[in-house]
């Protein structure tokens, strides 16, 4: 297993700070927010999680640690809960390789266009947000929760068993940042805290012209997101198990799942 916590990208703002933030307006951009995706940009991430089973890369790292705690859902179906926010530049990278990896399981609508915030760390990263999304899927329940938008205001309450799984494992011994986000909780069984992903790979850049660059196995972009959406496809794998077939047995995943810690 190879896990280098210096690649773990997270934002430290608790859910305090999370109402504190400025409302300071975007310097451009803001007209083109909170948009459906386009029907190619969709088409280009349903591409994309199709090339991240027939890449021949491994990941570099694993940022994913081992957890014993409750599947939030019920079985079978397996539990995928993330809690971020809009203005989190690193919410905003993980959302990439997450999109990638969910697609594997089930479909996505509603999903919008996004950036992070204008005044934090990469501000301005192109993404998405989960506010207005909706996920099918025969073998995963998929809880998003965006707490606050890309000023800072509140949007999402954190409560019930998603707020009291949050204030467990995002906190000491999992990680020396307690109230971090982005967190990612799979099946109570995997945790990821942070983003594996920079946001830097996506920067400001375009919507459609990131996401057709994604569904290029060989580009810069697809070699940063394809192989951490691939080992969060084999966390989910190993709680589904190992449905559906044709994507849980994909060399590519195989490969990824070497990589995650023993339990």
């Amino acid at each position: 297993m190879k896990k280098s916590p210096i690649h773990v990208f997270t934002s430290a703002l608790g859910l305090i700070a999370l109402m504190l933030l400025t409302s300071a307006c975007t310097k451009g951009g803001s007209s083109n927010l909170d948009q459906p995706i386009s029907s190619q940009i969709a088409k280009d991430l349903k591409s994309s999680s199709a090339a991240s089973l027939q890449i021949k890369e491994t990941p570099l790292f694993t940022s994913i640690q081992a957890i014993d705690g409750p599947n939030p859902a019920t079985p079978p179906k397996v539990g995928v809960l993330y809690v971020g926010a809009d203005f989190c530049p690193y919410c905003a990278a993980l959302r990439w390789p997450l999109i990638v990896a969910l697609q594997h399981f089930g479909t996505f609508s509603g999903l919008e266009t996004m950036r992070s915030s204008p005044t934090d760390v990469y501000p301005d990263t192109t993404t998405f947000t989960f506010i207005k999304a909706h996920y099918s899927s025969p073998y995963v329940k998929f809880i998003a929760v965006e707490t606050a938008d890309r000023h800072g205001k509140p949007l999402q309450p954190l409560k019930g068993q998603a707020a009291e799984l949050f204030r467990k494992y995002d906190a000491p011994p999992y990680t020396t940042q307690a109230g971090g986000i982005p967190f990612l909780y799979i099946g109570g069984r995997w945790l990821l805290l942070g983003s594996p992903v920079n946001p830097k790979e996506m920067g400001q850049r375009p919507w459609a012209e990131l996401a057709t660059e994604l569904a290029k196995p060989n580009s810069k972009l697809a070699k940063a997101v394809l192989p951490q959406a691939n080992l969060i496809t084999a966390a989910i794998c190993q709680q589904t198990g190992g449905k559906p077939e044709k994507v849980c047995k994909a060399p590519a995943i195989v490969a990824a799942s070497k990589l995650l810690p023993p339990r």
